[in-house]
């Protein structure tokens, strides 16, 4: 029979949306889509699923969970771990974490990796403030909005004025 394979996942930015940041102990953000499917998913297939989070495993959590139909074995403990072990690092075959970098070797592409990391959380924010950017600027650029312009057209090799847009 072959090894069952754990998984440890982040809470925050990866089960629970976190672009807010930490707003409290108990306070959640909304599930990050599909996160119920993929657990689900992983479960089905044999997975133990070990919620890993800097947050204490309280009922409200566990009520998150189940809420939102996240599935799981356990948090922040993996009972089949060697007991010299317990109270380090959990013992898993995969890490999900908005905040994690795959490792291969030190090297000048890891030091850039490290020094141009954003965590999910601050580039969602980043992400939505380019949007507003972006709906600014068409906005500014609507002509229909803005009124009667003179446009220029290339005729003959010279840019000339042509008429006035109409509203």
């Amino acid at each position: 029979m072959a090894k069952k394979k754990t998984i440890c996942i982040d809470f925050d930015g990866v089960l629970a949306d976190y672009s807010e940041g930490y707003q409290g102990k108990d306070i959640f953000g909304d599930m990050v889509p599909n996160a119920d499917i993929a657990t689900g998913v992983l479960k089905k297939n044999g997975w133990t699923i070990i919620i890993y989070t800097t947050r204490p495993a309280t009922d409200a959590l566990k009520k998150w969970l189940k809420d939102n139909n996240i599935s799981y074995d356990y948090i922040n403990e993996n009972p089949d771990q060697p007991e010299d072990s317990k109270g380090c690092k959990l013992m898993a075959d995969i890490y999900l974490d908005d905040r994690g970098m795959s490792f291969s070797s030190w090297n000048a592409w890891t030091m850039r990796d490290i020094a141009e990391f954003e965590p999910n959380s601050a580039a969602s924010k980043k992400k939505d403030q380019e949007q507003r950017e972006f709906e600014a600027c068409y906005k500014e650029g609507d002509i229909w909005k803005r009124g009667r312009e003179k446009r220029l057209k290339n005729i003959g090799g010279k840019l000339q004025e042509v008429g006035d847009v109409i509203k």
